[in-house]
């Protein structure tokens, strides 16, 4: 979009981009804020000097519109002293071009900050879908590790029932011990929180699996299975058709 009130300079600004691009001409800064309202430029080609609103009142405008302030401004401009060039670039310009310009430079300056825009928009567009890819992926990891937990817990427990049911089979093979297996876990337990209270033995505890450690305790007979009950339990082995 260009805007000058010189029709002459319009005219020659948009011959020297209408074959790469769509250009709109507008005549003042006013028609170009309701050409706005219908119609979103990549690019402004601004003159400084127009009547009732001049070119740095209308950047100020635009960059203070959510709507139209990520647009670039060209300041295409008959101005050449260096302290509007400095105010111009102040007000967020991208650039400053002086009149009378040369169509082919014009051209390219055109082509690299359009070049620049395209590259930005772009880039946000993959900052965005890189965004949206991390809290996917941070929602799957989230489940992953609650599935895992879960999965964990159903095998502790899982292991824990065959554990207490080698443990049953055990106590079964000796009655002379009855309670034997879960006293001693009961005891271990409570050697263990003695250790904690005194504050004995830390860096070793770090390493321990306390939960599995108890769960093992009760297992520490296991070797009763094998034992005969000629040796476990004498008086079984003379009860009638026992074998000497």
């Amino acid at each position: 979009m260009i805007v000058d009130d010189n029709i002459a300079n319009l005219k020659i600004a948009k011959n020297a981009l209408a074959d790469a691009y769509d250009v709109f001409t507008v005549p003042s800064a006013a028609r170009m804020f309701d050409m706005l309202e219908r119609k979103r430029p990549l690019l402004i080609l601004l003159d400084v000097d127009m009547p009732e609103v001049d070119g740095f009142e209308a950047i100020q405008t635009l960059k203070a519109n959510l709507k139209t302030r990520d647009i670039p401004v060209i300041f295409l401009t008959g101005k050449s002293d260096p302290e509007s060039e400095i105010t111009g670039l102040s007000l967020g310009a991208v650039d400053y071009i002086q009149k009378p310009f040369v169509p082919g430079l014009l051209y390219k300056r055109v082509e690299l900050h359009l070049t620049l825009e395209m590259q930005k928009v772009r880039l946000e567009s993959q900052t965005e879908m890189l965004a949206t890819q991390g809290e996917e992926l941070q929602d799957f990891n989230q489940n992953l590790q609650k599935m895992v937990k879960e999965k964990t817990r159903e095998l502790f427990e899982l292991q824990g029932a065959i554990i207490r049911t080698v443990a049953d089979l055990v106590e079964s093979r000796d009655s002379a011990t009855g309670g034997h297996v879960a006293r001693t876990q009961h005891c271990l337990k409570a050697l263990i929180g003695g250790l904690e209270d005194l504050g004995l033995y830390r860096e070793l505890r770090r390493e321990w699996d306390i939960a599995l450690l108890l769960q093992s305790s009760l297992l520490h007979d296991v070797g009763k299975i094998a034992i005969g009950d000629s040796i476990l339990s004498p008086d079984r082995s003379r009860l009638p058709n026992s074998r000497p």
